[in-house]
């Protein structure tokens, strides 16, 4: 409290008190002149009560939860109580005055009619000042309210539950709506809405009353909410209602939010998935086919070329078999960007996905070699049927990118109570240290890569999917094993000096690592 405001305080309770204390010593002395009990009783206690209840008022006026803005009205009335009371005192001596000429306890007569005066004052000031705090305090808080809605993202509008009425509309609803908050507060809550669905909307209401607190994105029938605005046009949202009480009254708070844009976003998303299967049914398809036939051709023509062609038969045969690897990435790539791959995650078996897929690496690239380092250990991990996406991409990855006359890659697997950590090496030119954040974007590539740039992009949707992570390090220079490539992994696994002997010139290359989660954790 500033000094300036417990000085007011201070002064109103005491001029209060005072006044209380000097009838108090009026009657004090009073009875001295009183004898009986029935004077005593009535000419002093009585009085003598209602002046300590003034002094008492002066000081429970000073600890009050009365603000100190109104206890200065408190004053005004007290010393109006005490002043009127004092004129009528006044005018009571001066006719036992002018009577015979004989006042008779004129002190006492005033001291109680100002105590009298002061006490009614008093209690007409302080039901003044809690009438005016309430009043500003219930200003105060519409003006909060207002502030508060009127500055809400989504336009908000108040009705009568049982009436459906429109008592109050926040600036948001006057935009939405088109319409003027007076012109909003009056009408029934079906005529924000397309008037050939009233019922539906009647219905939609009763089910925000019943439910209490809902958030509605369609009608009843599946279709999507409307309003219209003033002139006409038709808007979907959807309602996030809330029924609460107010004097007694049961309100529902509806808060519209305009869906516009995001439905047509997801048309256009539709329109997109659309389109991206029509081409995945074109590439998998048209493509796939055609290329499968270009191959058988070319294992007919084996038998029908000299040792020079041979060579050029094989490059195209690798092509060929190139571009059927692509229509898979193609396939994986739809089902992620489209979300057909939302599937719950399973168990899946790492042991046989890493060992079809290295299989399957080795019939498709014959002049590399594949190693897979210690045995596989039998654990499960949360995955989908795209798990196998992840390391064919990965696999392919090691070897496109490989710039040695034979691509070498190590895979090797650890565990750990949580997880799996799956390491695919190879002994190409490694990645760069600029580039390995951004090797996982969509659309990233190395320089005269055959890739697609899409694959290792597949690869990080999919493990953050599985609840995963994936990243690329270095090989560790010292030897050629996948389960030595990474220096802070903390824990390695001996491959073998044979091993390490055998690939001491691949000192260079990269190491992508992939951690999931067990299944039995």
């Amino acid at each position: 409290m500033a000094p300036r405001q417990r000085l007011t305080r201070e002064l109103v309770a005491g001029v209060v008190s005072g006044v209380g204390a000097v009838a108090s010593a009026v009657n004090l002395l009073h009875l001295f002149e009183e004898t009986g009990v029935v004077a005593i009783v009535t000419g002093v206690l009585v009085p003598m009560g209602l002046s300590v209840t003034l002094v008492g008022s002066g000081y429970w006026l000073y600890t009050s939860a009365i603000e100190t803005e109104f206890v200065p009205r408190v004053g005004v009335w007290f010393v109006s109580g005490v002043v009127g009371m004092a004129a009528i005192g006044a005018v009571l001596l001066v006719y036992q005055s002018a009577e015979d000429g004989v006042i008779r306890h004129g002190w006492f007569v005033l001291g109680n009619l100002l105590t009298t005066g002061g006490i009614g004052g008093f209690v007409v000031g302080v039901y003044d000042a809690r009438q005016r705090q309430h009043q500003r305090d219930l200003s105060d808080s519409r003006a909060r309210y207002r502030t508060l809605t009127d500055v809400a993202p989504d336009a908000m509008v108040v009705a009568d539950s049982e009436t459906g009425e429109i008592i109050d509309a926040n600036a948001e609803a006057e935009t939405l709506f088109g319409r003027s908050r007076d012109e909003l507060v009056g009408m029934h809550q079906t005529a924000l809405h397309p008037t050939d669905r009233t019922d539906a909307y009647r219905e939609l209401f009763e089910r925000h009353v019943d439910a209490e607190k809902q958030v509605m994105t369609a009608l009843p029938d599946g279709s999507d909410i409307h309003v219209v605005t003033g002139d006409g046009e038709t808007v979907p949202v959807e309602i996030n209602a809330a029924v609460f009480e107010q004097r007694d009254r049961s309100l529902v708070l509806g808060m519209f939010r305009d869906v516009s844009r995001r439905k047509a976003r997801e048309r256009e998303m539709e329109r997109t998935t659309e389109e991206l299967e029509i081409l995945n049914r074109v590439v998998r398809h048209d493509i796939r086919n055609d290329m499968e036939v270009v191959s058988s051709w070319l294992d007919l023509l084996d038998d029908h070329v000299d040792p020079e062609g041979e060579e050029i038969i094989d490059r195209v045969t690798n092509a060929t078999a190139h571009t059927i690897e692509l229509t898979d990435v193609a396939r994986d790539y739809v089902k992620v960007i489209t979300g057909q791959e939302t599937q719950d995650h399973t168990r899946v078996s790492l042991a046989r996905v890493l060992t079809e897929e290295v299989e399957t690496r080795r019939t498709t690239y014959p002049d590399a070699e594949f190693t897979i380092e210690d045995p596989l250990p039998s654990v499960e991990v949360v995955a989908n049927e795209m798990l196998s996406s992840v390391f064919r991409n990965l696999l392919n990855n090691a070897v496109q990118h490989n710039d040695k006359a034979t691509p070498r890659v190590w895979v090797s697997v650890e565990t750990s109570p949580e997880t799996v950590t799956v390491r695919i090496a190879d002994n190409g030119p490694g990645v760069p240290d600029d580039r390995k954040d951004d090797v996982f974007g969509k659309g990233a590539k190395g320089l005269e890569s055959p890739g697609t740039g899409i694959g290792l992009y597949l690869v990080q949707q999919l493990v953050a999917e599985y609840g995963g992570d994936v990243w690329v390090t270095d090989r560790d220079p010292q030897g050629a094993t996948a389960s030595q490539p990474v220096a802070d992994a903390g824990t390695t696994t001996a491959a073998g000096s044979d091993a390490q002997a055998e690939h001491a010139g691949d000192a260079v290359g990269a190491v992508f690592v992939v951690e999931l989660q067990r299944a039995d954790s």
